[in-house]
């Protein structure tokens, strides 16, 4: 009788066995592939001639930090990332230059000072432009990253641009808005997106947009592009000018997964971030 018993009980525990340790891979292996990604900051950085940082005087300065990744367990994903981050960093800074050589960018910015300068020689001015880029998340077979650029080329006031990219692990694109959710639940998120944009902009449910000074199309919150997945949930970025007037900042509107998780689908690549 024992011996029949353990004949039935082994292979059931060698199944469940199995079975277990199956789940536990499936579940690991979607945060498994950050595990094998790493990155190091490249960095670039020029003056023009006779310039004096420290006073800030007659001078152009151009600093430029992003990541560059290596994935060695797929090189198609490092190469596509990489070339997503060089592009998004080498973008045209005077309508004048664009190129993915950063030396050839940074010398025809300092070219363009240079020709001003010569056109305009009792004008005292400097020019600054610094671009810097942090990893925001690595979790989850996603990597995330933010692009921030302060320039000030003349005018009133220095400009600030911020942007982010989400790239997927599994096959090194970039994430888009309508992969995470379906139109009919982009219109349930942004219903709650309003509700927290609202609170942060200490506005009643009944206020309305235009009188508050907010720019928005008919009149109608929405939400733009430009997001970023974290560990907590989805932040939003409106840039200087996006919705409003400069004098008001920026918006970062962040929507915690809690407030959302109902909106978040088992086939989703945000489902392992929810908890």
């Amino acid at each position: 009788m024992k011996k029949q018993l353990i004949k039935y009980i082994l292979p059931s525990l060698l199944l469940f066995s199995l079975v277990a340790l199956f789940i536990s891979c499936g579940e690991e292996g979607k945060s498994s592939l950050n595990e094998n990604l790493t990155y190091e900051m490249i960095k670039y950085h020029k003056v023009s001639s006779g310039c004096d940082i420290t006073k800030n005087e007659n001078c152009a300065e151009i600093k430029i930090e992003f990541p560059k990744v290596t994935f060695p367990i797929n090189k198609i994903v490092e190469e596509k990332i990489n070339n997503s981050i060089t592009e998004l960093f080498s973008q045209d800074i005077l309508g004048s230059t664009e190129s993915s050589d950063f030396e050839v960018l940074m010398n025809g910015f300092i070219q363009d000072y240079e020709l001003f300068k010569e056109e305009f020689p009792d004008v005292s001015q400097s020019w600054t432009v610094e671009r810097t880029g942090e990893i925001k998340l690595n979790k989850a077979n996603i990597f995330s990253i933010d692009y921030t650029e302060y320039a000030f080329t003349g005018g009133a006031h220095p400009n600030t641009f911020v942007s982010f990219k989400n790239f997927n692990l599994n096959s090194g694109e970039e994430i888009k808005f309508d992969e995470l959710f379906s139109l009919e639940k982009q219109r349930e998120l942004t219903k709650i997106a309003e509700q927290e944009f609202r609170k942060l902009k200490q506005m009643s449910p009944d206020d309305d947009l235009g009188s508050a000074g907010f720019w928005f199309e008919n009149n109608e919150f929405s939400l733009n592009d430009n997001f970023l997945i974290t560990e907590k949930g989805l932040v939003f970025y409106y840039n200087n000018y996006e919705i409003t007037a400069y004098a008001f900042g920026p918006t970062e509107l962040e929507i915690p997964y809690t407030k959302i998780k109902m909106l978040i689908d088992e086939s989703s690549i945000l489902k392992y971030l929810v908890k």
